[in-house]
């Protein structure tokens, strides 16, 4: 039986050798693949990203018979131990909230928002302006959350929200970095 090895795109692991099975699926028979599933690739990930090659895992065995299918190029990357400060996320949350209200006032002013509300409340009767400004400051925040998609741990719909492929458009781009600089070596 032929063993086939499929390599994923990107792994996150704690430190420590990185063996096969923590970069590849691999299909063999069960004793060769619990061997394969062992074996050292990478003795330890050398700073933040470690790149494995498909030619990396052809060096390692020379008497097997195998296939590497799946991506060219596994990206390592090493987790680090964070500590999570409450202090920190309240100062982050703050600049982040002041910024965002500055930005959608400036933006209000700039239109005249306050008096195309007031034409608006004017139109529909005339009544103390705070019945439309209440209402409508509170639909731009659920408005921003519903966009996101994380007003609730249930989804709408299967699709990303736009943070979730702004994430992955990220992630792709340190990938694609990581794998473009360690060729130049």
């Amino acid at each position: 039986m032929k063993t086939y090895i499929e390599m994923k795109p990107k792994v996150s692991l704690a430190g420590g050798p990185v063996l096969l099975g923590d970069i590849a699926e691999i299909w063999a028979p069960s004793d060769l693949k619990s061997e394969l599933y062992r074996q050292t690739v990478l003795e330890e990930i050398d700073g933040r990203y470690s790149i494995v090659s498909s030619t990396d895992i052809y060096r390692l065995f020379t008497n097997t018979d195998f296939t590497v299918t799946g991506s060219t190029y596994t990206v390592v990357e090493r987790l680090e131990s964070t500590r999570s400060s409450s202090l920190l996320l309240c100062l982050v949350w703050l600049l982040l909230f002041t910024g965002s209200a500055l930005t959608i006032m400036y933006f209000h002013e700039d239109v005249s928002m306050a008096e195309t509300q007031l034409v608006i409340v004017n139109m529909l009767g005339g009544a103390h302006p705070n019945w439309f400004h209440i209402p409508y400051s509170a639909g731009i925040g659920l408005g921003m959350l519903l966009f996101f998609n994380r007003l609730l741990k249930k989804q709408f719909n299967d699709e990303p929200s736009p943070l979730d492929i702004e994430i992955y458009k990220y992630e792709k781009s340190v990938e694609d970095y990581v794998t473009t600089t360690d060729q130049k070596k």
